[in-house]
Parts: structure tokens; C-alpha cells; sequence
């Protein structure tokens, strides 16, 4: 009887714990949510949530750009209960376009001379950052623009190097080279527009959207 009482015991401090985390998590969760807002009506953009069955998100609007933070989740058959977790944090502007080729400035990619190997590697590292659309860059080559501090850290890639060194203005390079985030985001300039990508973390703070929105003023020209 004793054991059994133990064990009730136990099951109930456990419940009682997993039940504090969900509301210290989910209380958590909606004050970064109402920080991003104050920050979008601080600033006069338009902010829209995204909530749905497996797209949860936001949607921000300024004067000429547009920002959509994404988490998907896709439910995993073969493990009950289990889900997947993918971001898609994609800043839009038309305003700026590249009709010299697409232009992609990225996370430094070190050279190496192996061919045709070599280019596959390429070619998988820009799938890795554009996704789908990397048959796009197919014909791209490593171009070397910026200054010697941002080659340290960033790769542009075009089919045209004057057409890169025009995309790549003075208050573009600042930004870039003052990013304090952890993931290093790719910026992809095309006949549509300009987008800056990031998929590696969820879009959940003011700081990390006050730096996406800086890095697109840079692409604005400030």
C-alpha cells in the first residue's frame, strides 16, 4: 500500500511539474508575441498573425517591404506524437532588383578546387540556402566585392561581377558586417526583387526583427 501511495505521489509532483512548465513556456511565449507587436506599432508597420493547424507565424508590413516569419510543422507518421519543426523567416522588398542575373551574398563557403566535384559542393551548399530555387543559381561563380573584412566573413556569387558590386552598396556592407545573430542570413537579389532569408530558428524576439528589418534598410540604401 505504501508503494502505491509513493507512486501516486510521484506521478502527481511530476503532472503538477510538467503542467508549471507548459504555463512558464506559454506565458513566455506570449510576451515575446506582444513585444514584436509593440515593436511593429512603435514603428507603424502592420503586424498579422499566423495561426493555423501547422503554420504558425507572423506577417509584417513597413512602406515597400515585407516580412514573414513562419515555423511549419509536419506530423511524423512513423513516430506517434512526434512532429518536425521548420522556419521560413523570408524579408521581401521589390523596390530593388538585379536584372543582370540572380546574385546571392551568403555565409563564407571556403574555395576548394575540385572539379566537378567542387561545383556540386557549391551546388548543394546554395540548395542548403535557397532551398527549392537553387537550380536557379546554376552558371554562378564566387565574385569578389566588399571590403577585405567582409570577404573574411560573407561569399557573393554572380554571373556578373559588376552587376554584384552594384548590389552591394556601402550601407548594405555596414549592415552585414555589424549582423549580431548567430545564424548568418542569404540574401538572394533577382528580376522580382530582393529576399533575405533565414531557416535555421524561429523569428520570436524584437532583437531579431529589428535586425532583419536594419539588414533590409541596408538593401533600401538606408
Amino acid at each position: 500500500m505504501g508503494d502505491i501511495v509513493v507512486s501516486l505521489i510521484v506521478i502527481v509532483v511530476v503532472g503538477v511539474a510538467i503542467a508549471a512548465i507548459f504555463v512558464i513556456s506559454g506565458k513566455k511565449k506570449s510576451e515575446r508575441e506582444k513585444a514584436i507587436q509593440q515593436l511593429a506599432m512603435k514603428n507603424g508597420w502592420q503586424y498579422e498573425k499566423v495561426h493555423q493547424t501547422h503554420e504558425k507565424g507572423f506577417i509584417l508590413r513597413g512602406e515597400d517591404w515585407t516580412l514573414e516569419a513562419i515555423a511549419s510543422t509536419n506530423d511524423t507518421p512513423s513516430q506517434a506524437g512526434s512532429s518536425e519543426v521548420s522556419f521560413a523567416n523570408t524579408w521581401h522588398t521589390n523596390r530593388v532588383n538585379s536584372h543582370g542575373g540572380l546574385v546571392l551574398i551568403g555565409p563564407k563557403v571556403p574555395s576548394v578546387n575540385l572539379g566537378g566535384l567542387g561545383d556540386m559542393l557549391l551546388q548543394k551548399a546554395l540548395q542548403m540556402m535557397i532551398g527549392e530555387e537553387a537550380d536557379q543559381a546554376v552558371g554562378l561563380k564566387e565574385v569578389f566585392v566588399g571590403r577585405t573584412s567582409f570577404r573574411d566573413r560573407f561569399s557573393v556569387w554572380a554571373t556578373d561581377q559588376e552587376n554584384a558590386e552594384k548590389l552591394l552598396t556601402y550601407e548594405l556592407e555596414n549592415e552585414l558586417l555589424n549582423w549580431k545573430m548567430k545564424e548568418i542570413p542569404v540574401i538572394k537579389f533577382s528580376a522580382g526583387g530582393v529576399e533575405i532569408i533565414t531557416r535555421q530558428d524561429r523569428m520570436d524576439t524584437p532583437e531579431k526583427v529589428q535586425a532583419v528589418v536594419d539588414l533590409g534598410r541596408g538593401v533600401l540604401g538606408g
